[in-house]
């Protein structure tokens, strides 16, 4: 990375009211020399994760946001779930690489993750950022402990359809926060948990 592209991601995450600091930024870095092209919204959900406990990101692809979210919280378990071959064999030599020693990716469905004891119910947060939001909804519930939640990374216009899709799914819709990306596209992080709705 080029010094102004180190800028850029500091004068990002503070954007978010996120502090990256010395190690963290190395951890990233090296990351994204792997990567070379970098999603700037992975880091929106930082300020929202769990203080201990085990993040699931539900359809990982290249690492975006659980490998962001690893960088800068390496003390938490990430379990980043990609059921293509490449995508997973890339997030396993990223996660050697950086490291992240407390992480690890499952190269294996979403709903067969599920089904293994070492996630099923454990999750304190399932998030996505690849999937539309009612088949993430479906997946991200048998990861969570009771009182877990799901975030779920989405454009604005997600937000019509998002409590329905949230009830039918045995969720409740409890916040939203919108951000901009530097480009200027809109974006939106939506919160869902298992509560009673407000009647």
């Amino acid at each position: 990375m080029t010094p102004a592209e180190v800028g850029l991601l500091r004068t990002a995450a503070r954007t978010l009211g996120v502090d990256v600091g010395h190690d963290a930024l190395e951890r990233l870095v090296r990351f994204l020399d792997l990567l070379a092209v970098w999603n700037r919204d992975s880091l929106a959900p930082a300020p929202h994760l769990p203080s201990t406990g085990l993040v699931v990101d539900v359809g990982s692809g290249a690492g975006f946001p659980g490998i962001v979210l690893g960088c800068l919280r390496p003390d938490l378990q990430f379990v980043l779930i990609e059921s293509r071959r490449r995508r997973a064999s890339f997030l396993r030599e990223a996660i050697r690489a950086i490291p992240l020693p407390a992480a690890r990716a499952l190269e294996m469905r979403a709903e067969e993750a599920a089904a293994d004891p070492e996630q099923a119910g454990r999750a304190a947060i399932a998030i996505s950022r690849a999937l539309r939001l009612d088949v993430f909804l479906g997946l991200a519930a048998p990861f969570l402990a009771p009182d877990g939640a799901a975030i779920a990374m989405q454009t604005p216009r997600a937000a019509g359809p998002a409590s329905a899709l949230a009830a039918e799914h045995g969720f409740r819709l409890v916040a939203r926060h919108d951000y901009v990306l530097p480009g200027g596209a809109a974006r939106s992080l939506f919160f869902f948990d298992r509560g009673r709705p407000v009647s």
